[in-house]
């Protein structure tokens, strides 16, 4: 199975904790009933012998053919490789990337599909009660989008709190799409699907590890990105005219010694009609080479958790309903983020502006910061 890299596990947005918190204690005494986490951990234990020799038996590059990947997401910036965040020989996944910063994962167990499966469906059982995830049935599923997909699988679904995550079944064999971030829909998601699990027994000639020294590469031009000084990118001068105020002493890095402390800025005026107070903004770059998938799933953990609370409180069970109606700016999809405030994503950044001061200075702050970021610098 897909096992998130590292590089995300501290970015997890709060929310998402809270979500799958609150799923987990709504589902505790349910699930010491009936014995369900022993049997995770059965799963678990049972999934271990199969994850060190995923990816010798076969190549998950070779199920999709690059013209058919980019006529689903757009052009591609470089051939597939193996990997998931970054390039990484002989995984067990496969990255394609687009040139306006999308990419999708094709992850494949070459065995012991029915126990990837299973795990999925113990994930969904705890979760759809807040993610609404759709209904799982042998053949095909239905989404809670209202799309219906039917293909060459024994069994397919979403894969648990996850907003754009498709998991296919044939045989003993385990297919992931992970298009999360991407433009598709869920119909042409479960249609690049479909190729790749009818490609499982005819395999294209394909080496992911080809693509690796191109990959790299590309890697190594965004990963500079990764050591921005936000402080530099929206100085002082320029949240001063924005804030319209002067600041109360200089833009502050985060406290973080690495380079994530320079991500960070903060900068603090003297509360308006009371100047004795202060009023406190921050901006941070929380990814510089995923924004649109980090994006993607805050937005949909966000919904979940929001569907949550209304539950607990008001009895509301409908799902909330997106009125479309965004603020204007540089970016291309912009939401509220769990920080008081918003997040935005352009190209491969997403930037988080908080605050306890005035929402449109906020939004200004934001949009500088993101103007800046696709400027050389």
């Amino acid at each position: 199975m897909l096992i998130p890299e590292t590089h995300h596990m501290p970015k997890r947005s709060i929310v998402a904790a809270l979500a799958l918190l609150t799923a987990l204690a709504a589902c505790e005494k349910k699930a010491k009933d009936t014995g369900l986490m022993a049997q995770l951990k059965q799963m678990a234990d049972a999934n271990k012998g199969n994850a060190s020799g995923e990816a010798k038996s076969g190549d998950p590059c070779s199920l999709l053919d690059t013209a058919e990947v980019a006529a689903a997401i757009g052009p591609l910036a470089s051939p597939p490789y193996h990997g998931t965040f970054k390039p990484e020989r002989g995984s067990s996944s496969c990255r394609y990337d687009t040139k306006d910063y999308r990419r999708i994962l094709v992850s494949v167990d070459w065995s012991g599909g029915p126990m990837a499966m299973k795990m999925i469906h113990f994930g969904r059982g705890l979760t759809d009660g807040i993610s609404k995830a759709g209904e799982m049935k042998t053949g095909k599923t239905v989404l809670s989008t209202g799309d219906t997909l039917v293909g060459d699988w024994d069994e397919i679904a979403q894969g648990p709190m996850q907003c754009c995550d498709l998991h296919a079944l044939r045989g003993d064999q385990h297919v992931e799409l992970d298009y999360t971030g991407t433009r598709m829909t869920p119909a042409a998601a479960g249609a690049l699907l479909n190729s790749a699990v009818k490609r499982l027994d005819h395999p294209l000639s394909v080496d992911g590890d080809a693509g690796i020294a191109m990959a790299e590469q590309n890697y190594a031009l965004q990963a500079k990105d990764s050591a921005v000084n936000m402080c530099s990118l929206v100085p002082q001068a320029a949240a001063e005219e924005i804030l319209g105020a002067k600041l109360s002493g200089p833009p502050q890095p985060g406290e973080a010694k690495t380079a994530a402390g320079l991500r960070s800025c903060t900068y603090k005026t003297p509360m308006k009609g009371n100047p004795q107070l202060t009023s406190t903004y921050e901006l941070d770059l929380w990814e510089w080479r995923d924004g649109a998938v980090e994006f993607t799933q805050d937005q949909y953990t966000f919904g979940g958790a929001m569907h949550a609370m209304r539950k607990q409180f008001t009895g509301d069970t409908t799902a909330p309903k997106d009125t479309g109606q965004s603020p204007v700016g540089p970016w291309e999809g912009i939401g509220p983020s769990n920080g008081m405030g918003w997040e935005a994503v352009k190209g491969p950044y997403m930037v988080k502006s908080s605050s306890m001061g005035d929402k449109k200075a906020t939004l200004d702050l934001l949009a500088k910061a993101l103007t800046a970021l696709g400027a050389p610098h």
